[in-house]
């Protein structure tokens, strides 16, 4: 499936995605929660915030994909969260932010940063599994 990109990134421009697959990168979240109650609750936060675009969502697949507009400084971002269950029958979220535009990892990397906050949040201090990365 393709996602609709209307604002390709121009060569030679800084296009580093941040993904908290990666090493080095952000700390995904693991939930004892539900799917059901991460997947709800993912979509009412970023559905709440200004600026942010869904662009897809896609519950069997558990993917979920924003446009995330910032300001001139942040600029605009393509951000994808999976949600799927572990091995284990936890609810693991991954994400991935791409700019789409001249911009650097930053803006990738805060969203990314604010979003699984926000999750902690919605979801109590209970449901977050510390992983000691």
């Amino acid at each position: 499936m393709t996602i609709p990109h209307s604002n390709p990134v121009d060569p030679g421009t800084s296009t580093e995605a941040v993904d908290t697959r990666a090493s080095g990168g952000p700390e995904g979240r693991l939930y004892t929660a539900s799917f059901a109650a991460v997947w709800d609750a993912a979509l009412e936060d970023i559905r709440s915030r200004g600026r942010w675009d869904l662009v897809h969502h896609d519950e069997e697949l558990g993917l979920i994909t924003v446009r995330c507009r910032g300001g001139f400084a942040s600029g605009t971002s393509l951000l994808s969260v999976w949600v799927s269950l572990d091995g284990n029958g936890l609810t693991r979220v991954d994400l991935r932010a791409v700019p789409e535009g001249r911009r650097g990892p930053g803006a990738g990397e805060r969203r990314i940063r604010d979003l699984v906050q926000s999750l902690d949040r919605a979801l109590g201090p209970d449901a977050r599994v510390t992983s000691g990365r």
